[in-house]
Formats: C-alpha cells, sequence, structure tokens
C-alpha cells in the first residue's frame, strides 16, 4: 500500500530538520566561543605569573628616586628594618672624605691686600652661618642622602643687634627635598640655567617659590639634561646592602642554633626511653655532668654546609658596595678582605679619587653662595651704588684642601728635590702645603728674617766693643808699658 504524504507534512520535517541544524551549530559555536575564553583566561594568568615572577626576582629593587630617597633616610634614621648600620656608614665617611677638611677661601688678586674687604666679609658670612664649623659636613651628608643640594638665602636684619659691626647678614639655610619635594625649573634654552624653585603645599606648610638670586643648587648623580634627574651615590647599591644585611642575620640565625646543640640518647626499647626520660629530668641534668646509661649518647646539630655560602654572599656584597661608593672594604668593617698594609693604603688614595668630583661640584657651590651673599649684601646696604666698599666676588675663591699620606709623600719625594735642584721654586713647594697662607708665611719670614739681622748686628757691636775694651786694656797696662821702653 503506497504512503502519501501530503505537502504540509513535508514542510512541517524541513523546519524542524533546519532548527535542528541550527541548534547544533549554535551548540558547537557555544563550545568554541567557551574554549577560547578559558584558553585567552589561561593566556593572561600565565602572563600574569610571568610578569610578576620577573618583577620579584631584579637585581635592582630601588629603581624609583622618592621612594629610594625615603629608604636611604629612613636607614640613615635607623627606621629601616634592612641595612641601616651600612647606608649610615657609607654616607658619613663619604660626607667626611669629601669635605673632611673643611672650606678655605682665599684671594684670587695679586695681593691679599687688594682682597681684604671681601675676605673679611667672607669670614663673617661662614662664622654667622657655621660655615667654618660643622656645617659643610652636615651639608655634604644631606647631599650624599637626596643626591643634591639647595642652598636658600635670606636677608636678616640686624639693626638692633649688629654682628660684627654688620646692620645685616645674608643667612645660608638647607631646603629639604624629603620634606619639600621641590622642582627645579630651567631655563628652556638652557638647561644649566637654574631660574626658580617651587615646592606644592602640603597640610603643615603653603607652596613655596624661590627666585634665581635667592637659591643656589647643585646635584651629584643623574644626567646633565635634566635638573631633577639626581640620584644619589649610595643608591645604587641599596639592593646589595639589604642582602648584605640580611646575609648577616642569617648568619647570626645559623650561630644561633649551632650553639644550641641537642644531645641524642639512643636506647634499645621504648622502656628504656621512658626511664631515662625520666631520670634526666628528676636530677635535673645539663651538660658537662656525667651520666651512665645504656645506649649510645651524641651531639646532633644542623648542617653547617650554608654557611659558606653566606660567606661567599657577604664578601660579594660587600665589595661590590665598596666598588660603587669608593668606600674601602677595611673602612666597612671588613678588614680581612685586605691582602697587605699596601693595599688598605691605595684603597685610601682611591676613595680620595673616587670623591674628586663631588669636591668640584662643592667647590662651586660655594663659590656660587659667596657671590650671592655679596650681591644681597651690596643690594641691601646700598653698597652696589657706590665705588668704595663694595664687595667684588671675582677677587675670592674657594679651596677645599685635600690632605692624604700620598700628598705628603708626593712632596717629600718629588717636590722638595726639584726645589734643591733648582727646577721649581721654593714658594711653589710652599703653595703645595695645604692650609698654608702663601703672604702670611712670606710676612713671617721677613720678620724672623729682620729679627735675625737684628741679632747678628747686635752680636757684632757687642763682639766690636768687646775689642775695644780690650785694646784700651791692653794701652793702659803698666808692664807692658815699661817692657815697651826697656825694648826702645
Amino acid at each position: 500500500m503506497p504512503l502519501f504524504v501530503s505537502n504540509q507534512k513535508i514542510q512541517e520535517l524541513a523546519v524542524r530538520s533546519a532548527d535542528a541544524v541550527r541548534a547544533e551549530m549554535s551548540g558547537a559555536l557555544k563550545s568554541e566561543r567557551e574554549r577560547s575564553v578559558k584558553v585567552q583566561e589561561l593566556l593572561v594568568d600565565n602572563i600574569l605569573a610571568l610578569q610578576s615572577y620577573y618583577s620579584k626576582y631584579v637585581g635592582n629593587e630601588y629603581r624609583d628616586y622618592p621612594a629610594a630617597v625615603k629608604a636611604i633616610n629612613d636607614k640613615y634614621d635607623g627606621k629601616a628594618e634592612w641595612g641601616c648600620l651600612q647606608t649610615r656608614t657609607v654616607i658619613d665617611l663619604r660626607a667626611a672624605f669629601i669635605l673632611g677638611e673643611g672650606i678655605k677661601v682665599v684671594h684670587k688678586t695679586k695681593t691679599k691686600a687688594e682682597a681684604a674687604l671681601e675676605l673679611e666679609f667672607c669670614a663673617d658670612l661662614f662664622a654667622y652661618n657655621e660655615l667654618d664649623a660643622e656645617m659643610p659636613q652636615e651639608l655634604a651628608k644631606e647631599g650624599e642622602i637626596e643626591g643634591k643640594v639647595a642652598l636658600r638665602l635670606f636677608w636678616d636684619d640686624l639693626k638692633a643687634d649688629p654682628f660684627r659691626n654688620r646692620p645685616g647678614m645674608p643667612s645660608v639655610r638647607f631646603l629639604s627635598w624629603t620634606q619639600k619635594k621641590y622642582t627645579v625649573h630651567a631655563n628652556k634654552d638652557d638647561y644649566l640655567w637654574y631660574e626658580k624653585l617651587t615646592w606644592p603645599a602640603t597640610s603643615t606648610s603653603p607652596e613655596g617659590r624661590v627666585l634665581e638670586e635667592e637659591f643656589i643648587y647643585k646635584k651629584f648623580g643623574g644626567r646633565l639634561h635634566d635638573p631633577n634627574d639626581a640620584q644619589p651615590k649610595v643608591m645604587n647599591c641599596l639592593t646589595q646592602i639589604d642582602r648584605l644585611d640580611r646575609a648577616l642575620r642569617d648568619l647570626r640565625e645559623i650561630n644561633h642554633l649551632f650553639a644550641s646543640q641537642t644531645p641524642d640518647f639512643q636506647v634499645d626499647s621504648p622502656q628504656q626511653a621512658a626511664a631515662l626520660l625520666q631520670w634526666i629530668e628528676d636530677t635535673n641534668w645539663k651538660f658537662g655532668k656525667a651520666i651512665v646509661h645504656i645506649g649510645t649518647f651524641s651531639i646532633k646539630g644542623p648542617d653547617t654546609s650554608g654557611v659558606a655560602n653566606l660567606d661567599k654572599e657577604i664578601e660579594t656584597n660587600t665589595k661590590l658596595i665598596s666598588g660603587t661608593t669608593g668606600i674601602p672594604s677595611h673602612f666597612l668593617g671588613y678588614i680581612d678582605l685586605l691582602s697587605t698594609r699596601a693595599t688598605g693604603d691605595n684603597t685610601r688614595e682611591l676613595v680620595m679619587a673616587s670623591t674628586t668630583r663631588e669636591r668640584s661640584i662643592w667647590k662651586g657651590a660655594y663659590e656660587e653662595v659667596i657671590a650671592k651673599a655679596m650681591a644681597m649684601y651690596n643690594a641691601q646696604t646700598g653698597a652696589s651704588q657706590k665705588s668704595v666698599g663694595k664687595l667684588d666676588p671675582e677677587k675670592v675663591g674657594v679651596e677645599i684642601p685635600l690632605i692624604s699620606e700620598e700628598h705628603w709623600r708626593h712632596i717629600a719625594t718629588v717636590l722638595i728635590p726639584a726645589q734643591i735642584a733648582g727646577i721649581i721654586s721654593k714658594e711653589y713647594v710652599a703653595s703645595q702645603i695645604p692650609n698654608i697662607d702663601m703672604e702670611e708665611e712670606a710676612s713671617r719670614q721677613q720678620l724672623a728674617e729682620q729679627n735675625e739681622l737684628k741679632s747678628a748686628q747686635a752680636e757684632l757691636e757687642q763682639m766690636r766693643k768687646e775689642r775695644f775694651e780690650n785694646r784700651g786694656a791692653e794701652k793702659g797696662d803698666p808692664n807692658e808699658e815699661e817692657d815697651g821702653q826697656n825694648a826702645g
């Protein structure tokens, strides 16, 4: 019997087949999309994990200037968890090597008398601001912490209470970047021309601004073209300082464990162990007391194989810190790293050489302080309008004496023999001796020569007088006169 299917039925079947196909395709697309999302999430997780891995294990953990300066400040003040001792030692030693002999103002004129007015003002300026005492060391320390230094000039009116007969004096004050977060603005056409210095307002102080003639700014690190880029020297080895301190702490923990060695009793049965424990507790047994028991006795302690690695890490980090900062390793307390005394002498010369750049920068800083202080004094006292009494900063300069064993050896073995041979003058040799005023020394020598001449003249006069008296005595001697007559 034939099977008849209506057209309507056929259409219904076709619609159902299309819906099934669409449903199947939709399910497949949904599954593919879900799989793609899972793959993407997995890739993101892997990328984040890799980024976390590489950000955690880095060679330099202090790459941000504000964070590094804060870390240095905390370490120097003893507030950080690691590296306080090493950081403070490095900063204080570098400051001592840079400005250990203080600041010396010298005249650049032919004679000292030509710059007498300027030299007197500089002496008063330094005394008023304690720049002839401890302040240079303190400022050098701040420069080592922040990598830069900013000094502000104020005018102190002293008419009511004059300082050394002066109606007023420029006051030099340190501006801390740690507190102010100041920004130095350079001329758009000259990055070495610092036009102004500004800082934002805080919860405790308003915003501020200082113009060019009222501040001095010097930096000791960073690139030349960026006035605010100034990484401190110690910032480059903060990671090594932390690692050194952690290694020392790890070594201390191991030593603590070694000092607490554990006695080990090995017996044959649990009953013997219980009896032995009870006996130890009852007799309060300690090391040094005799004990008789059944079994074996030994001392157990931790494995010491890691100590050699810690010693190597301590030595390596110390060398890296020394090489970065210029501070010899024995100045950091590791005398055993020196092979001979000659090595120690050479490293002292090395640290003097490693701070030459900083000394040159500080020399320029103090010369700028003197120049701007003189300009302020001239303006405030009206001396800028006068031909007499006006201070001229071109007549004076600044020197930072450098005294070392090598310097004295050079004078003794090179300069003095050259002077004796007539190659160089005695005055040049004297000028190489630190803290020697050539004009004062020449005056002393002239006075000594005059005194010596007077003394010689007095001795000669005394000899002539004695000789005259002797001749007179000879002429008045009666025995000699009678002898003369008999001879005649």
